[in-house]
């Protein structure tokens, strides 16, 4: 077992990309990522609804609407309000109004971001796989989840992490208390079954059926459905994952093992393959 590093990025979830993720490649032209915030500057001074940056901050990458957030010292983003304008030498911004929760640290990092999320809304996760000497390397995820079955159950907290930074309201919030959040994650490529051999069932004819990238779904656990309307999510991984290689005419327990939802009724030389789109798993 060995680990690789890898791109990830996050989508959430709508038709365009949901036909993307079960494909078998999972390659496409996805919409409506969802990017981490983005830095302008650090925090000097705050009066009323206007928050100002220290000398050479630039807040130019801001936009209005988006929310704005400090970092503490521990790393965790904090929540000051939702932006109105920007002033046009871009080291101001004004809130919709004053900022709350605590008051920044002077040279407290300042960033903002349009990343959230409804609290019972679903995500996708997009990771990219690696061809390497005619394998392909695809994550592992049966180290993703706490049940000894590697197709279901909860989020392993060691090493997939999701945790509510920040209640938000219309337009801003009080943040609370940092919570995690359990999550399940369902695998969604629906891989190109390859010609069958007695009752083996296989996937991937030739190199060119290898995926570029593997979708998950994460959907929060129902328990969490008291948080508030919208919450700032922050969602960590191991910085490497753990991969399987698989050959071209990979036989199905390969996969099921590592924690592809698949299910198949194949049987003899014919045979159809799909995971498993509506559920939660």
């Amino acid at each position: 077992m060995a680990n690789y590093n890898t791109s990830i990025e996050y989508f959430r979830v709508n038709a365009t990309n949901t036909n993307i993720a079960t494909s078998n490649s999972g390659n496409g032209s996805a919409t409506e990522p969802i990017v981490a915030p983005v830095t302008g500057g650090t925090y000097s001074t705050a009066a009323g609804a206007v928050v100002t940056g220290e000398v050479g901050s630039d807040f130019s990458v801001f936009a209005v609407n988006q929310y704005l957030y400090y970092t503490d010292a521990s790393g965790n983003y904090n929540l000051m309000g939702q932006i109105e304008s920007i002033d046009a030498a871009n080291d101001q911004v004004t809130l919709y109004a004053a900022p709350i929760g605590t008051t920044p640290s002077l040279g407290s990092v300042l960033s903002a971001s349009y990343a959230l999320i409804t609290n019972t809304e679903p995500i996708y996760m997009r990771i990219a796989t690696e061809v390497i000497n005619g394998k392909v390397r695809m994550p592992d995820f049966s180290f993703w989840r706490t049940t000894s079955n590697p197709t279901t159950g909860t989020n392993n907290i060691a090493i997939t992490s999701l945790v509510r930074v920040s209640n938000v309201g219309t337009p801003v919030s009080i943040a609370g208390t940092t919570q995690n959040i359990d999550f399940t994650i369902q695998t969604m490529n629906i891989f190109t079954l390859a010609p069958q051999a007695g009752t083996t069932v296989r996937y991937f004819p030739t190199t060119n059926d290898y995926p570029s990238y593997i979708w998950i779904r994460i959907t929060p656990a129902s328990t969490n459905n008291s948080l508030t309307s919208k919450t700032m999510y922050r969602l960590t991984t191991q910085e490497y994952i753990p991969y399987i290689e698989a050959n071209i005419n990979v036989p199905i327990s390969t996969l099921t093992t590592a924690g592809y939802n698949i299910t198949n009724t194949a049987s003899g030389a014919t045979g159809s393959s799909s995971n498993n789109p509506s559920g939660n798993n």
